[in-house]
């Protein structure tokens, strides 16, 4: 039971967050939303092998919104990711 209220709750939340992702990003230019998928990729690796170092192109340096959605994207996947692990993981290791 506490297993299919876990799942619809992660689904509810997974699929919630694609739509608000995409309204939000609508709303951006267009380099904070070429920012945001590359950070999302480099955040969502980072989160799954964190022994290797992940960094920013050089367009992180010179573009200030393209930098902007690096980095929010990369934080929302890494979390993202992070929170996907700790729910698979079986609860007597959380």
């Amino acid at each position: 039971m506490v297993k299919k209220i876990l799942a619809a709750v992660s689904a509810i939340v997974l699929f919630g967050g694609c739509l608000s992702q995409e309204s939000y990003l609508q709303k951006r230019s267009s380099a904070f939303v070429q920012g945001y998928h590359s950070g999302c990729e480099n955040g969502w690796e980072s989160a799954q092998n964190s022994f290797i170092e992940r960094k920013p192109p050089k367009r992180y340096f010179n573009d200030r919104e393209y930098k902007k959605g690096w980095d929010k994207g990369y934080e929302n996947c890494y979390w993202d990711e992070e929170f996907e692990q700790q729910m698979s993981m079986p609860a007597i290791f959380r």
